[in-house]
């Protein structure tokens, strides 16, 4: 008995000696650290009192933020013509989160905080800013507080503040002239003879890349539905991937789209979800591999392509796109009218140089270093047409 009575008290001892020992380190980790968050604030103003600080507030690794980089190095990387903003996601970089230029928040992570998760002070001079890639069909802003709460947006959609986009526009000079809101189109002329050469050599109806098979878009109902009317004709959709009966590794993607060049007349350029201004990369493997662009989405596709250089599913239906298909398929002249754009503009998928280098001309610019704010910025965001994702 007094064995066990020994025991417990040396274990109650030993309990409180790591309890007083662990508050100690505590302490002295919160001392040391407070030392260290002072120090990195005044080296910085003393050495770098010319550079812009960005807080990336939310994860570095997704989309735009992991092509921000850390400090300045992707603005050096980008030959950009500002390289004094320097990024980071460490919070405690200054003892007062207030006393950086700009905070960052990624859109696919900023909906989900709770209101203790954001920053405690904020500097009426700082600059919050929304960067996203993805459509809010998937990734929606519900909570009233991020009305009013961002001083810029910088994503995909045509009028954000400063643009992270997917597809750029070039005329033959090599100067950038869209998409755009208002985008202005020429009359085309029409093909040379050497691509109708290039053209004869299609003899299939339609590809279609795919691994994500299930969609907030529903487009892989639409194809099945496409491919029912496609029979009467004779035709089908080739669909390669895990969604499909063939198979094209990502490995091999030059062989693919060497395929969609050489056979197809038409690309499946499918969104997986919609929202307005949402156009993606997929397009660009229609356009740049010779095939017609079959779209589906929610843009407004006249801001990025010509009239007469696509055909919008959305707006055929699967019974009218499929006799339209086979229609065109019948008739070279009609056909090579679609790669009339070829004339007068370059396709490309947005460089990240254009997008980075954007972002520190915006916090080098007096202008727009004015306040600004989003008071209306779920309505912006989620679009009228898509309200319901957050009920």
């Amino acid at each position: 008995m007094c064995y066990s009575y020994t025991r417990l008290n040396v274990s109650r001892v030993l309990i409180l000696v790591i309890i007083i020992y662990v508050v100690f380190l505590l302490f002295t980790y919160n001392e040391k650290l407070y030392e260290i968050r002072a120090e990195r604030k005044d080296i910085s103003y003393l050495k770098h009192k010319e550079l812009k600080y960005i807080l990336q507030w939310t994860r570095r690794y997704s989309a735009p933020f992991d092509f921000m980089g850390e400090g300045n190095s992707a603005f050096i990387k980008n030959n950009c013509k500002h390289t004094n903003c320097y990024v980071t996601d460490d919070a405690n970089y200054f003892v007062n989160q207030s006393d950086f230029d700009a905070i960052a928040f990624n859109g696919r992570d900023v909906i989900h905080l709770w209101p203790f998760q954001f920053p405690a002070n904020r500097n009426p001079k700082q600059k919050y800013i929304f960067g996203a890639m993805e459509s809010p069909d998937n990734f929606p802003a519900c909570d009233e507080s991020l009305d009013g709460f961002f001083n810029w947006t910088w994503t995909y959609k045509l009028d954000s503040d400063f643009r992270w986009g997917y597809i750029t526009i070039f005329d033959l000079k090599g100067a950038v002239v869209g998409p755009a809101i208002n985008m202005k189109w020429p009359e085309l002329d029409p093909i040379s003879d050497d691509l109708k050469i290039k053209l004869s050599s299609k003899s299939k109806a339609a590809a279609w890349f795919v691994s994500h098979c299930s969609t907030k878009s529903g487009r892989e109902d639409y194809v099945e539905k496409l491919q029912e009317e496609l029979v009467s004709y004779g035709w089908t959709v080739d669909v390669y991937g895990k969604c499909g009966t063939l198979s094209c590794e990502r490995s091999e993607e030059r062989s693919c789209f060497k395929k969609v060049e050489e056979d197809y007349y038409f690309y499946l350029s499918f969104e997986n979800s919609f929202s307005e201004d949402y156009v993606t990369e997929k397009l660009l493997i229609a356009l740049n591999n010779y095939a017609v662009p079959i779209v589906f989405g929610a843009a407004d596709y006249s801001r990025f392509l010509p009239p007469g250089s696509y055909l919008n599913a959305m707006e055929l239906g699967p019974a009218e796109l499929a006799r339209q298909m086979s229609e065109i398929i019948g008739d070279n002249k009609r056909y090579h009218d679609f790669f009339r754009w070829r004339n007068h503009y370059v396709y490309r998928e947005t460089s990240s140089e254009e997008d980075i280098c954007r972002l520190c001309e915006m916090m080098n610019d007096d202008k727009a270093s004015q306040f600004s704010v989003w008071n209306d910025f779920r309505t912006w965001w989620n679009g009228e047409r898509y309200a319901n994702n957050c009920r």
